[in-house]
């Protein structure tokens, strides 16, 4: 069989990249939102050509469960998190391959972080220039002689510092040591720094006078790159404001109820349940009563807790739920008020009956079968009893 020689243009030019396994490349711009799109679309159900309603924003799910999200991965996060490990070898890496071909091509004359795009660059070089930013976020410089980090254009203080009119700011970290005593040369930082800032300055430790300044991740004790703090940084630039939502998901007090059942209470404290008050707000056309008793709006709040269903099967409930007051003005104060006066045992109840009460209310309505108080509440407790033994049968790894 005859060899046939590759166009010119198609043949595919050396990376040191291909050396190493999993090199990752920034995603395309009109691939981020889509991508994050399709995660959304099967999160919610829709498939198809359908189109369902998205209850809550993407990026809120992405919030980690600590702070009232899902802890779903943002895929451009992910993406710069796994570009700056890369980029983060480009700086103590230096004996590598990869660094002294990118070091050569790119940036001969300084360091990665003070490198330029360059022309002609490539999509590699593009991709790892995007993450610098990240790694001046999430790093700080670790003080050797001083000669390399500048007093304006690195982070050296856990805040930018302010200086007097008229200052060199070209200057560098090694300008204001005294040659004598190896350490600051107060009269020149009193000179050149501003008063909130000078103490600050003065508490930086010098390391050896004879050792390099050293870039060192600023977000984990070990000072030590990983990716998961990278994560933690990309999503903390990206972010708009906190979700004020409900921690149920890591509330570890009632964790040893199901999945599901967890995933509800979230919802309905999140108040994104499709109860008629939340489809008619979203332009559904549907009366926003409750339809089993039409008193009031069918609200998350109403519907599982005040509606006079919901009583009656509270009504059988022993214990603390009983006395409970069922003045709050949302199901996420209702929430937050019973895991201050309810035990573990009494919030896993109190979690199950509710998802059993929109289990009941669901039937009425789209099956006109009703269910007794009793047969609810009974549901519940025989799901929650089979659910605990279960899991302690399961071992443990």
């Amino acid at each position: 069989m005859k060899l046939t020689q590759l166009p010119q243009q198609q043949r595919l030019p050396f990376s040191p990249a291909r050396h190493h396994d999993h090199f990752e490349l920034e995603l395309p711009g009109a691939w981020k939102p889509s991508g994050n799109s399709v995660l959304a679309k099967y999160w919610w159900g829709q498939t198809r050509n359908e189109r369902k309603i998205h209850w809550i924003n993407w990026g809120k799910l992405c919030t980690p469960k600590n702070r009232g999200g899902v802890g779903f991965r943002n895929i451009h996060a992910f993406n710069l998190a796994m570009l700056a490990k890369q980029a983060w070898r480009l700086i103590h890496g230096t004996h590598s391959l990869f660094y002294r071909v990118y070091k050569a091509r790119y940036f001969p004359t300084c360091s990665f972080m003070e490198a330029h795009l360059g022309s002609n660059p490539s999509y590699v070089w593009r991709s790892l220039l995007s993450a610098r930013e990240l790694l001046q976020e999430g790093s700080v410089w670790k003080i050797g002689d001083g000669s390399s980090v500048g007093i304006q254009n690195h982070k050296w203080l856990p805040h930018p510092p302010t200086f007097h009119a008229g200052m060199d700011l070209t200057l560098r970290m090694a300008d204001f040591i005294n040659p004598q005593t190896k350490q600051w040369d107060r009269g020149k930082v009193n000179a050149q720094f501003q008063p909130p800032f000078r103490d600050m300055v003065m508490r930086v430790h010098w390391g050896n006078l004879e050792s390099r300044d050293t870039l060192v991740w600023n977000e984990n004790k070990a000072q030590m790159f990983s990716v998961r703090t990278a994560y933690q940084v990309a999503l903390r630039m990206n972010q708009t404001g906190s979700a004020k939502h409900s921690r149920v998901h890591e509330d570890k007090r009632i964790w040893s109820i199901p999945p599901k059942v967890r995933n509800f209470m979230w919802q309905a404290s999140s108040d994104i349940l499709p109860t008629h008050a939340n489809l008619a707000r979203r332009r559904v056309p549907t009366d926003p009563k409750c339809a089993v008793c039409g008193l009031s709006d069918e609200t998350a709040l109403h519907i599982l807790w005040q509606c006079l269903l919901a009583r009656n099967v509270w009504a059988l409930v022993r214990g603390k739920l009983q006395k409970c007051d069922s003045s709050a003005r949302t199901f996420f104060c209702l929430a937050q008020t019973l895991k201050e006066k309810l035990s573990r045992k009494e919030l896993e109840m109190w979690a199950m009956v509710a998802w059993s009460i929109w289990n009941a209310q669901n039937r009425l309505y789209f099956e006109a079968s009703q269910t007794s108080p009793h047969a609810i509440l009974k549901s519940a407790k025989t799901l929650l009893e089979d659910y605990q033994r279960l899991t302690r049968s399961m071992p443990r790894n």
